[in-house]
């Protein structure tokens, strides 16, 4: 469907994967393949042929929404799933068996804000979003957020401005931007709408600001719009690079690509993030085993805060995990919120306890139409300021204009 090529390059992260580590507690580890055709309507039919099949995980699927459409149906069989390149809150939210193997769209507002003022030393920062949209909304809030954080500035955020969703004309809002003196802008625009305004920016003589975006902008027509554009400074996010080599598992996911497709050949973040994501799988299925099957059951009957019918599913779960070779969906899906510090080719991941990747957040500073360098930003709450996250998306919009 419209997602094959994006979904491939999942699909050919988790197989090099599996052709580096093809089993888990002395087992082959088989592939099982879906294709739900970016069709909500055949995703329904997928996911549940798919759930018969009686997978230990399931990866997926590229595309939110035909990846929400699956969210009952896992739960329901409790298995447990990560979604690779989804950053829509909505999957993993009030669904304990849905994972992410990236961090959310919202995350990428602190990492912004970082690079902005910490490594850019920006001290006037302006916001552009498209009217409406909440997920940016909240992106948005937690890139001012951080900026006023970082700059101990409340003033440091010189305007935030709001387009209508098929505003073609950007001239009044670059105008205001020009007025406010704002050194960096933050576009929360999707690549097209901000290929557009960086046009008419150009235009209007405001080439030379920092602009900066989020990784929608890794698309391929967007880079050549750069590429062909030699004039303006662009950072965007991302979940990897080539350029920044952050764990062991970094370099031996790019060697391994490059011997397999050729040594120019340039893997994608979501084949990075998709490799990552199986590796994370099967960890979680072989921490899930042993620590079911180190129970100290002895321990646990003197223990008097586990109450009889806790002892007796803890058995089961044992008799099971030992006739199987495998643990239950359920405690492999434990085993996958108390991931921490995994090193994978995308960076270090950790769940602490949720089902929300906190992981590093790659930052892509590109100038003169190429990448100058990837910087690595540490996916981290605000820690200043804390109340302005409880700001309305009204008061967001209108603040500074």
């Amino acid at each position: 469907g419209a997602y094959k090529d994006k979904g491939n390059e999942e699909k050919i992260g988790i197989e090099l994967a599996h052709e580096l580590y093809p089993e888990v507690l002395g087992r082959s580890i088989e592939l099982i393949y879906a294709d739900n055709q970016g069709d909500m309507y055949v995703a329904e039919t997928v996911i549940k042929e798919l759930v018969a099949q009686g997978p230990a995980v399931i990866l997926g699927s590229y595309g939110e929404t035909v990846t929400l459409v699956a969210g009952d149906a896992v739960r329901e069989a409790e298995i447990p799933s990560i979604t690779l390149t989804g950053t829509n809150s909505l999957i993993t939210v009030n669904n304990p068996y849905y994972f992410s193997a990236t961090f959310s769209e919202a995350k990428q507002g602190y990492a912004l804000a970082d690079f902005v003022c910490e490594t850019k030393g920006k001290k006037k920062v302006a916001t552009v979003r498209v009217s409406g949209d909440d997920t940016v909304t909240a992106t948005v809030q937690r890139f001012n957020n951080k900026v006023k954080n970082n700059t101990e500035d409340s003033a440091s955020i010189v305007g935030n401005y709001q387009l209508d969703m098929e505003a073609t004309d950007f001239s009044e809002t670059l105008e205001k931007i020009k007025s406010s003196g704002a050194e960096a802008v933050f576009l929360a625009l999707t690549p097209a709408k901000a290929e557009e305004f960086l046009k008419q920016a150009k235009e209007a003589g405001m080439e030379k600001l920092l602009y900066v975006g989020t990784k929608a902008w890794s698309d391929e027509k967007f880079l050549k719009f750069l590429s062909d554009n030699k004039v303006f400074e662009v950072a965007y996010t991302s979940d990897f690079s080539a350029n920044a080599n952050i764990t062991k598992m970094s370099e031996t996911f790019i060697n391994a690509y490059k011997q397999k497709y050729g040594q120019h050949a340039e893997p994608t973040e979501a084949m990075a993030v998709a490799f990552d994501g199986y590796l994370m799988a099967r960890t979680a299925i072989e921490n899930a085993y042993n620590d079911i099957m180190a129970v100290d059951f002895e321990k646990l009957k003197a223990d008097d805060s586990v109450s009889a019918e806790e002892l007796k599913e803890i058995k089961a779960n044992w008799l099971d995990a030992q006739q199987k070779g495998i643990a239950r969906g359920s405690l492999i899906k434990t085993a996958l919120s108390k991931l921490k510090n995994f090193e994978g080719a995308s960076g270090t991941i950790s769940f602490k306890g949720s089902n929300e990747a906190v992981k590093t957040i790659i930052v892509n500073y590109n100038v003169n139409g190429e990448v100058q360098e990837a910087i690595a930003e540490e996916d981290k709450d605000v820690t200043k300021g804390a109340t302005d996250t409880d700001k309305s998306d009204k008061e967001v919009a209108t603040e500074a204009e």
